[in-house]
C-alpha cells in the first residue's frame, strides 16, 4: 500500500502508517472502488490489531488513511461493518480446492484431512491471524458482534473440511449420507488446538500436536462408513 510523504522538510512520517492512494476526481471505475474497499480494509486490520476493537473508532479509521469520513461511511456504514469485512478478506482462499485437485489417486482421506489440518493451523498462527483471534477472544465476551464476525472463520474452516470430504467420496465413488458431523467436531477439536497454542505462546505446532491431531483424525476417518 502505498504511503503518502510530505515533500516539504519535515520529519518522515511513520512507515508503517497505512493510507490510501489518493485518486483523480469523478466517480471510480468499479476496480477502482474495489481496491479502496481493499485498502480500508487493510488499515482497519493494522488500527484494530494497535489498539483493540472497543478502543478503534472510524474516526481514527479515517485518520490513519488519510480520508474523508464520507470516502469511509460511503462503503462502510460501521465499524461491525468493517470488521465483518476484514474478517471476510482473511477467510479468501480455499486450501481444501488445492488438496481436491491432487492427481494422487490413493491419498487416503486421512492424509487429506491432515494436510488441512496442518495448514489451516500454520496460517491461524501467523502474527495477523493470531493477533485477530486473540482480540476476538479478549473482547467477545461484551461485544456480541465480534463473536458473529469470529463464526465466519469457524464457517470457513467447516466448509473446506466437508470440501475435502466430499471430494474424496466423489473420487472412490461413495455417498456420504451427512458428513457435517464429522466435519464440525474435527473443525471444533481444530479451534481448541488453535487456542491452546496460543495459550501456550510457543506459536508453534509441534510434534506433539500434530500426532494428536493425526490420531483424531485417524480414529475420524475410520467411522466413515457410518456418515
Amino acid at each position: 500500500m502505498t504511503v503518502v510523504h510530505d515533500t516539504k522538510q519535515s520529519p518522515p512520517k511513520d512507515p508503517s502508517r497505512k493510507v490510501v492512494k489518493r485518486r483523480q476526481r469523478g466517480r471510480p471505475r468499479l476496480e477502482q472502488v474495489a481496491d479502496i474497499e481493499r485498502e480500508l480494509v487493510e488499515v482497519a486490520l493494522t488500527e484494530f490489531l494497535k489498539n483493540g476493537y472497543a478502543d478503534t473508532s472510524m474516526g481514527m479509521i479515517v485518520k490513519a488513511a488519510g480520508i474523508s469520513k464520507t470516502t469511509l461511511y460511503s462503503r462502510f456504514s460501521s465499524k461491525k461493518e468493517l470488521f465483518v469485512a476484514m474478517m471476510q478478506e482473511m477467510a479468501e482462499g480455499d486450501l481444501s480446492t488445492q488438496i481436491r485437485a491432487d492427481p494422487s489417486p490413493s491419498r487416503s482421506l486421512e492424509d487429506m484431512l491432515c494436510e488441512l489440518a496442518f495448514r489451516s493451523l500454520e496460517i491461524g498462527l501467523d502474527p495477523v491471524h493470531s493477533g485477530v483471534i486473540r482480540l476476538i477472544y479478549g473482547e467477545s465476551h461484551r461485544l456480541p458482534e465480534l463473536r458473529a464476525a469470529g463464526e465466519i472463520l469457524a464457517r470457513t474452516t467447516m466448509s473446506s473440511i466437508l470440501n475435502v470430504m466430499t471430494g474424496y467420496a466423489e473420487r472412490e465413488g461413495l455417498v456420504f449420507r451427512d458428513p457435517s458431523v464429522p466435519a464440525r467436531l474435527l473443525m471444533l477439536m481444530l479451534r481448541g488446538c488453535h487456542l491452546d497454542v496460543l495459550q501456550s505462546g510457543d506459536m508453534v505446532l509441534d510434534d506433539e500436536r500434530r500426532g494428536e491431531i493425526s490420531y483424531f483424525i485417524r480414529l475420524l476417518a475410520a467411522s466413515k462408513d457410518e456418515w
